[in-house]
Order: C-alpha cells, then structure tokens, then sequence
C-alpha cells in the first residue's frame, strides 16, 4: 500500500508580481529546513576542508622533496671536493711501491709496467675518483696477470742437488756438461706442482727427460719437469698454478729419484734459481 506523502505548494512571485510558479515539494522540507540546511552546510564545510587539506599536503610533499633535493646536491658537492695535496700524497704512496713491484719484475726478466708519474712530471690537475679506480684497477691487473703466469717458488720443496750452468758429468764425473736447471732432491712417489698458471703443451717421454711434462706460461714463459715416474695431466690441459701435475721419479737420464726443473723464457733457457722467490 503506497503512502501519500504531505506536500506543500511553494509559489515563487516575480517582482512585479506578473507572474508566478508554485512547486510542491515535501511538508517536512519545509517543516524541518534548518536540520537540512546545516546538514548541507556541513557538507560544503567537510568538502572545503578536505581541499584545504589535500592541498597544504601536497605543499608539504613539495617541500620535502626540495629539501631532499637540496641535501643530496649537497652530499654530492661534499662528495666531489677531494683535497689536493691529500690526494697527490696517497697517489704518491702507491706509485712509490709499484715502482718497488717493478724493479722485482724487471730483476726477475719481466717487462716493468709504467705507473702514473713514469714518463714526465707528474701534472698538478687532479684526477678523479674514477680515473684513478681506473688506472690502478688496470695496472693491478696486469701485475696480477704476471703474478699468476709467471713460474714462481718451487715445483718440489727440497734442497738443490745440482744448479743451473757447468757442471762435472754425474755418470762418469769427467768432463763438464751443461746444466739446463735445478735438480732437486725428493722421493720416490713425491708429488710435484705447476708454478704457475698455463697450459699443458707436452706430456710424455721425452729423451734424456724420461717422464716429461713441459707447461707453456704467459710472457713467453715455459717450464720442464724431468725424470717423473708418473705423468698427471694431458696435452691441451690448462692449469692453475699449484695443480698437482706428476709424482716424482728417475726415469730418463736419471742416478736416482729427483726432480729435474727447467725455465725457458722466449725460446731460451734461463736460471730457474732466478723466479723461486719473488
């Protein structure tokens, strides 16, 4: 059952009074036009607020963020001022002992790398963080490259039977013959490693060697390993410096157990007494 609402008719009168237009709109309206009207205030209050507020918000945001900015360009300028004389006295420092790692290089038939004040004077501009990560990254490199494929320390630690040069015939003890390398003493069965990093160009009997391994190194570098009764890795092989590579034995031109121990540099032999110690 529909109920009839209360309306009440309003009419509106021009000013001259000509005309007139009644509507008819609900008897509580009219009966209760203050509630409504505050109800409707209230709302224009609460949406003019909310707008008040959403935009002192996003002043605030606005100012963080400039403050923010402000901060990090501040940090950054910190950042990038770097103090000269400080700067030259550690570039100094670290070039002092590089040149000290390349007189071992070049004592040792290595080609010295050039530091940052080789080769002129050393310029008064100062360089940037970069450059000089770049520069010292790049070099140490190179030394580590060198580090890693330049034969070093002992393939067998034992001591020195025979040296490197001249030396009386070890079969019949007349005449003189020449030595290529180290004999050095060891058992039978011992275990000999590679000194350096490269890659395994021989591996087999080889003459007078007996049992042979020769191991091709960077910079020119080779190294022989002679009289092994037992050969560890194969041709084409590459290894790392310390790699277990043979056992230790007497085959070949041999008097008993050793290691015979060679290093060729660019087709040359030289004195491996020369790269057991750095």
């Amino acid at each position: 059952m529909n109920r009839k609402r209360n309306k009440t008719t309003v009419i509106f009168v021009s000013k001259n009074q000509n005309s007139s237009k009644p509507i008819q709109v609900p008897t509580a309206y009219v009966l209760h036009w203050k509630k409504y009207f505050l109800g409707i205030l209230g709302l224009f209050l609460m949406l003019v607020g909310s707008i008040f507020y959403l935009i002192r918000s996003n002043a605030n945001i606005e100012l963080s963020k400039n403050k923010l900015q402000a901060a990090l360009l501040k940090s950054k300028d910190q950042l990038s001022v770097i103090d000269t004389s400080l700067l030259k006295k550690h570039y100094q420092s670290i070039d002092k002992k590089l040149l000290t790692i390349n007189k071992y290089l070049k004592a040792r038939g290595l080609k010295p790398i050039l530091t940052g004040n080789e080769g002129g004077e050393q310029s008064d501009d100062v360089l940037s963080n970069e450059e000089i990560s770049e520069f010292y990254d790049n070099y140490l490199s190179k030394i580590t490259y060198n580090v890693a494929y330049t034969p070093m320390g002992y393939p067998h630690l034992g001591t020195i039977t025979s040296g490197f040069g001249h030396r009386e015939n070890p079969f019949t003890g007349e005449n003189v013959e020449t030595h290529k390398g180290l004999d050095i003493r060891a058992s039978y069965g011992d275990l000999v490693k590679s000194t350096a990093n490269g890659k395994v160009i021989f591996a087999g009997k080889r003459g007078g060697y007996g049992n042979c391994i020769v191991i091709k190194h960077g910079n020119g570098f080779e190294t022989y390993y002679g009289h092994l009764s037992k050969i560890l890795v194969k041709e084409g092989e590459n290894i790392t410096a310390g790699n277990n590579i043979g056992r230790v034995g007497s085959t070949g031109r041999s008097t008993g157990p050793h290691l015979h121990y060679e290093v060729h540099q660019n087709g040359k032999v030289v004195n491996p007494r020369s790269f057991l110690t750095l």
